[in-house]
């Protein structure tokens, strides 16, 4: 009976638990192990970068600079006999400029070589020559020679640098042979400037160099140089003499000739790794990278130590971490944060798969070093480093033992988590242990060693892994106790029962570590998940946001939920804008919040600048800043949220203020073009007032006494009548710019109607000569309490555009009838009329017709203005067709209730 327990114990916890167990002492004892590779596809993709930009650089002419540390170590000379070389050849070339400063073998190169003659260009009167880009663009050789690359053209060139008339050479397929010196590349110029004293004024982008093709090193020791600078063999006696004086002196000299090595040494490295991508390998032997690779037992020390050991062999560096349990300790982010402020370049990656991750990490930032802390491991299980050393090709490891520890059993003090944790684990295998005591009058003795088991997946899907191991070891010692005899002692009589006791604890332990890995891969996923939807979710919410108030709101609002700290928004004068706490900085917080500002950079609490600040600050805009009260400092995933959030809330204010520039752009050129459009509509009314003062001012001039008295007379009078007219109707116009201001009032008075008609008749010009002026007054209409010039631009403008868009010989009518509580006023035309579509559009700013009441002959204001002043009056108007759908009708209707209050 023993034996045949034994062998159904065994049958059920290990066809149950196979494959866990399996696959759990697989991982723990080779942690590290992992099946595919996450890298692969990215590496497919950089193979295929490279790939498709050396197809697209197919059409494109190559470019080969000949670099120099200085003038006249012999570059225009090195580039000369390479153009021959290529003219023995059969090449077609084409010299677009070669700058000989005199030099007779310079110039005994040239010989029978095409040049293109250059183009005169005049600046200031002085006659400047500068290469003909048309020209070589039209004969489109093989390989076109420029020397002095990062020339600067002279003024009324279609480039301003010679390296933009290359680049467009290179675009139409032309190859181009030039010469650079070192001390003209753009990112070198302050670092020349402190080495030799000159600030070099023609530069060019590095990127230039970077794409060119082909780069030809020309070396000079700089004793040499100097010997040909005395012997007149660079620059004129004067000049050489001048230049010893300040930018050849040997010191420079040596520096710049340090400076085109380096260069060349990056350009050569450029090539060799495009070779290497191209041929699917991302690691390059050559220049070395430091990764630092951050564990839980390793922090600040081992930081530290990357920190000196990068600056001793001048190397970039970074610092990574594979978080493979889900949880940080305090000593890891203080490590991080560490990284940073040293330097490194700082990547934070989950995985259970360390080593795997680590090596295709070392591969994609392409290093050639690493740096581990000494592993303090059970001897029975491979480490990381062995794994490393194993797998690992080309890269140079390096162990540090960074921590001095004092003899001990290997016990570390315990987090009151852990104690915690601990607890519940013991709960609930007494729990379990209860349970199975209860129930083992019913179930078979074979099974009860699986109830044990689901308490421990209980244990470690609700703590960590050690308190699952504590509760497998605890099932453990409750089954031996309760269910094994000799009953309630750790003895055991059967080596069965000893057999089912050890798989029970196999099995556990297995079972614990798997479902407490997956646990902490699930609380992975979930903080992903989180931020993906933070950010998705303030995304949303700011792509509608149209004002700055409500980006800070929306913003403050999901940083303060992500955190679960007070969040608010302060402007650079300290005023709050939005969040849940109205924070009032003092002095520190005030100094924190003008550094963040002018730097740009975070400050204030729990950083490196003004820590003594209460709330932490962050720079969101020139003007804006968002602060976070935090007690404690932020891990480095909550600070990687946090910077995630920060950019979109400054990607939405940078969005917002674009959008307000351009709409005062669109503002200020709208109202250009409605001044410029109202001066055209208006003009013709100024004219013929001054065009009669002209008239009488030079008759009475030119004619003098001849002019008889009563003639006289008459034409001061015009002068007169026709200057108070020009007085009236300007004061017209600025009581119509006033129209739209919001302190605007009409200037109210009695007026006569049938003045009003007679008056705006009179102020037609000639073309209403071809109309008559058909008036009907219904019944007696009485005088109007309204603001008479503005009534009276009013019908002219609506009968001066009936008469330009009326047949000539045709009559206007203009008829007025009582319909209380209105005073209605129609005119009518017989013109083409307006499309029944338009009639609403006509009275928009600038609106045109091709055809029609409204056609393109006009300005698009007069019906404009017309309705902005009837509106004024709290009146209406309105067109429709006239009489039988011929012409148009255009209605004023005017109030009349204002009438009875003013009387």
């Amino acid at each position: 009976m023993i034996a045949i327990r034994t062998l159904l114990t065994l049958t059920l916890l290990l066809g149950v638990a196979y494959p866990l167990a399996v696959t759990g002492l697989a991982q723990l004892l080779f942690p590290w192990q992992a099946n595919g590779s996450l890298l692969t596809n990215a590496k497919q993709q950089v193979v295929g970068d490279v790939l498709l930009a050396s197809l697209e650089q197919e059409h494109r002419g190559k470019l080969k600079v000949f670099l120099g540390a200085a003038p006249g170590v012999g570059k225009t000379y090195a580039m000369l006999q390479a153009v021959r070389e290529q003219a023995k050849e059969g090449v077609d070339i084409l010299i677009g400029v070669v700058e000989t400063h005199g030099r007779q073998e310079t110039l005994a190169l040239l010989d029978k070589l095409a040049i293109q003659p250059r183009k005169l260009h005049l600046h200031r009167q002085q006659r400047l020559e500068e290469m003909d880009l048309d020209g070589l663009l039209a004969r489109k050789p093989a390989i076109a020679v420029v020397d002095e690359l990062a020339h600067s053209n002279a003024p009324g060139s279609r480039h301003e640098k010679r390296w933009q008339d290359v680049e467009e050479l290179l675009g139409a397929g032309i190859d181009v042979y030039t010469t650079l010196n070192v001390q003209h590349l753009e990112s070198l110029n302050d670092l020349v400037w402190q080495l030799t004293g000159v600030r070099v004024k023609e530069t060019l982008p590095d990127q230039v160099l970077l794409e060119a093709d082909s780069l030809v090193l020309i070396d000079l020791p700089p004793k040499e140089l100097l010997g040909r600078l005395k012997e007149g063999k660079v620059y004129v006696p004067h000049q050489a003499k001048a230049a010893l004086q300040s930018f050849f002196s040997l010191n420079n000299l040596t520096a710049l000739r340090e400076l085109a090595m380096q260069t060349a040494a990056s350009h050569v490295e450029g090539d060799l790794q495009l070779q290497w991508q191209a041929a699917g390998k991302t690691t390059l032997p050559l220049r070395g990278k430091l990764m630092v690779c951050l564990g839980d037992q390793h922090g600040a020390a081992l930081v530290r130590y990357g920190h000196r050991f990068a600056q001793r062999r001048q190397l970039p560096w970074l610092v990574v971490h594979i978080d493979s349990k889900g949880q940080r300790s305090v000593e890891l982010e203080q490590a991080l944060a560490l990284a940073s402020q040293l330097g490194a370049k700082v990547l934070t990656l989950s995985s259970p798969a360390v080593a795997d991750t680590l090596l295709e990490t070392a591969e994609q930032q392409q290093v050639s070093q690493l740096l581990l802390g000494k592993p303090h491991k059970a001897p029975w299980r491979r480490s990381l480093v062995q794994h490393l050393l194993k797998q690992a090709q080309g890269l140079e490891i390096t162990l540090v033992d960074t921590e001095k520890r004092k003899p001990s059993l290997g016990l570390q003090p315990l987090h009151p988590k852990d104690i915690r944790q601990s607890l519940l684990a013991v709960a609930i295998m007494g729990t379990t242990s209860a349970a199975v005591w209860g129930l083992s009058h019913w179930l078979p003795p074979a099974s009860l060693p699986m109830l044990f088991v689901l308490g421990v997946l209980a244990t470690a899907l609700t703590t960590s892994l050690m308190p699952a191991i504590l509760a497998a070891v605890l099932g453990f010692v409750g089954h031996n106790l309760l269910f094994t005899a000799p009953y309630f002692s750790l003895s055991v009589a059967s080596h069965s029962d000893l057999l089912t006791l050890f798989v029970l604890l196999i099995v556990g332990i297995t079972a614990g570590r798997l479902a407490s890995r997956q646990r902490q891969q699930l609380i992975g996923l979930r903080e992903t998940q989180q931020l993906g939807n933070a950010l998705l979710s303030l995304s949303q919410g700011l792509a509608t946001a149209s004002s700055p108030e409500e980006v800070l709101r929306q913003g403050s609002q999901a940083i303060s939920l992500a955190l679960g700290q007070p969040v608010f928004a302060l402007d650079q004068h300290y005023h709050h804008r939005a969040g849940s706490t109205q924070h009032k900085p003092g002095q520190t917080d005030k100094a924190a919040i003008d550094w963040c500002l002018a730097q740009k950079q975070s400050a204030g609490a729990h950083t490196a600048t003004l820590n003594a600040a209460e709330a932490q600050y962050h720079h969101l805009s020139d003007e804006l800043v968002l602060g976070i009260v935090l007690a404690n400092p932020l891990a480095s995933s909550a600070e990687h949220q946090l910077q995630a959030l920060l950019t979109d809330i400054r990607a939405a204010l940078a969005r917002i203020d674009l959008n307000e520039r351009l709409a005062d752009s669109q503002l200020q050129a709208e109202t250009d073009r409605m001044r410029a459009a109202l001066l055209s509509s208006v003009s013709h009314d100024l004219k013929t007032p001054l065009a009669t003062i002209m008239g009488a001012g030079s008759t009475l001039l030119e004619y003098g006494d001849r002019i008889s008295s009563e003639d006289r007379s008459e034409l001061l009078h015009s002068v007169q009548d026709e200057a108070r007219r020009l007085h009236s109707y300007v004061q017209n116009l600025l009581d119509m710019t006033r129209i739209g201001s919001p302190d605007f009032q009409l200037k109210r008075d009695w007026v006569d109607l049938a003045d009003l008609v007679e008056n705006a008749r009179r102020r037609l010009d000639s073309s209403w000569r071809q109309h008559k002026l058909l008036v009907h007054f219904d019944q007696q209409i009485p005088r109007l309490y309204v603001h008479g010039a503005l009534i009276e631009q009013v019908l002219v403008n609506i009968l001066d555009n009936a008469s330009r868009y009326s047949p000539a010989g045709t009559p206007i009518e203009f008829k007025v009838m009582l319909a209380d509580p209105d005073l209605i006023l129609d005119i009518i035309d017989i013109g083409v009329g307006i499309a029944e579509s338009d009639r609403d559009k006509i009275f928009n700013l600038f609106y045109t017709q091709p055809v029609g009441d409204c056609g393109s002959r006009g300005t698009g204001l007069g019906l404009a203005i017309s309705r902005a002043m009837i509106e004024a009056h709290g009146g209406r108007i309105w067109a429709f067709s006239g009489p039988n759908g011929n012409g148009t009708c255009m209605r004023i209707s005017l109030p009349l209730a204002l009438n009875a209050a003013a009387a």
